[in-house]
């Protein structure tokens, strides 16, 4: 990061200050790649490995609220239920503890990309769709001249669900590692709906050695309407 990269983060975070609530309606699938370029790219990481594949666990989201600390300590909030502020995909690879590993993040949003950088999250500028209606879920994200994408038929109401696993909530997830040696741990806040999914047609291509072919989305997913969680300063 140069100098005015830098100075350009540190003003973001003066004016925008966590800990950081979103809320966020996301589509989680899950798909396995080939372990060994992983280890190759990251060699310290502990990859679990299966048959010679990593399981993945991606979310195409998009982000309708923050709230923050401005710079006075008062608690500012943007965006509501219809506005999308941003949109992300996010990638973490399961570990051999218990531990995650996050090998990129894309988003559209360059405050957000900023402000992950103090995190040292690996999030990268990336143009990307997402649309979502009551039965369907479709995203798609462009990483050079590679295509990921997910089409999913939502299934049910999302209430019964959503009842079995609100007892979970608030929990601290395990901690998310980042390729500089940083990590975080989010806090989920609650999950209004929980819908299963049915991932029609869906793939991870990425523009980097890690995965150097393309991989198939699993046919099962997740989709979380109205998620909120936290970020800890």
């Amino acid at each position: 990061m140069d100098s005015q990269e830098r100075a350009r983060t540190a003003a973001a975070l003066e004016r925008y200050r966590p800990p950081y609530d979103l809320t966020a309606d996301m589509l989680v699938v899950p798909a396995l790649c080939p372990t060994a370029p992983l280890r190759q790219t990251f060699p310290r990481v502990p990859f679990l490995a299966v048959r010679g594949k990593t399981p993945l666990v991606l979310w195409f989201s998009r982000i309708t609220e923050v709230c923050y600390c401005d710079a006075a300590g008062e608690r500012r909030c943007e965006g509501g239920v219809e506005t999308a502020l941003y949109k992300e995909l996010n990638i973490i690879a399961l570990l051999r503890q218990r531990a995650l590993f996050v090998p990129a993040i894309y988003a559209t949003g360059e405050r957000t990309i900023r402000i992950g950088h103090r995190y040292g999250m690996p999030k990268q500028p990336a143009s990307m769709q997402v649309r979502v209606d009551t039965t369907r879920f479709e995203a798609q994200m462009m990483d050079g001249a590679c295509e990921s994408f997910a089409r999913a038929r939502l299934l049910g109401s999302g209430r019964g669900v959503a009842q079995m696993v609100s007892r979970l909530w608030p929990r601290q997830l395990w901690p998310a590692r980042f390729p500089i040696g940083t990590d975080v741990r989010a806090m989920l806040q609650a999950t209004p709906r929980v819908h299963v999914a049915h991932v029609r047609q869906g793939q991870l291509c990425l523009d980097t050695v890690w995965l150097p072919e393309a991989v198939s989305l699993l046919p099962v997913g997740l989709y979380l309407p109205h998620l909120r969680m936290r970020l800890p300063p």
